[in-house]
């Protein structure tokens, strides 16, 4: 029986938190829900439920991975959410910002091929 590797493990984690982050940035452009005593968008409360849920998740995933390894892989969530917030918010990514996601991959790579 093969085993899963661990980065398999991580990709929800990393996607709950980039799903989060970019629906506060979508609830931050909408205005307050009365359903939500007028304080957050949907959008936003979405963000926030799923903030708590990567965070049950990432929990649950140390159990089984290394602190050191699962921290700089969930790292790669930075360049995803900045390419989701291009993609779908029309933000700009400007050269330092490419260099910086290089910077983080190639840190990310050093510490999972040790």
């Amino acid at each position: 029986m093969t085993t899963i590797p661990h980065w398999f493990f991580m990709l929800p984690v990393v996607a709950i938190n980039v799903c989060a982050n970019l629906l506060l940035k979508a609830g931050a452009m909408e205005p307050a829900s009365p359903l939500l005593l007028n304080f957050l968008g949907l959008r936003s409360f979405l963000g926030l439920m799923c903030f708590g849920l990567g965070g049950l998740a990432y929990a649950w995933l140390l159990r089984y991975v290394p602190l050191g390894v699962a921290q700089a892989v969930l790292s790669s969530q930075y360049i995803i959410t900045i390419l989701g917030a291009w993609l779908l918010f029309h933000e700009s990514i400007d050269l330092l910002q490419m260099i910086g996601f290089i910077l983080i991959a190639v840190g990310i790579l050093l510490v999972v091929y040790r």
